[in-house]
């Protein structure tokens, strides 16, 4: 049967596929006026707008306004910092494969030619 590991899983990629499923499709001519349509327009619209009243409410307008510029300074223009991040990390995973998998190939499971 199942464990309670493999029920909490199959329920949290459930989650998240159809997550995907709506956000990807949401807006779509095909899911007008169904529950894909009003998913996505509560994830996408309702959700945010009760989170920053949520967060008004909670922590002021002053931080509200800081954070908002801070915001808007990271996420709301290029920024490089986010590029090297990136690149640091691709290139840290490339040094993680060479380091830690490239000298067990070729094994068993594993051929030369790949």
């Amino acid at each position: 049967g199942f464990s309670l590991f493999t029920a909490t899983w199959v329920s949290v990629l459930s989650a998240f596929a159809a997550w995907v499923f709506v956000m990807i499709l949401g807006p779509n001519r095909m899911f007008r006026d169904t529950i894909v349509e009003r998913a996505h327009i509560y994830l996408t619209t309702l959700l945010p707008e009760r989170i920053n009243g949520f967060l008004r409410v909670t922590i002021g307008e002053s931080a509200m306004a800081s954070a908002e510029r801070v915001g808007t300074s990271l996420f709301g223009r290029r920024n490089p910092i986010f590029q090297i991040f990136g690149i640091v990390l691709y290139l840290l995973g490339v040094g993680v494969f060479f380091i830690e998998a490239a000298p067990m190939i070729p094994n068993r499971y594993v051929g030369s030619w790949q």
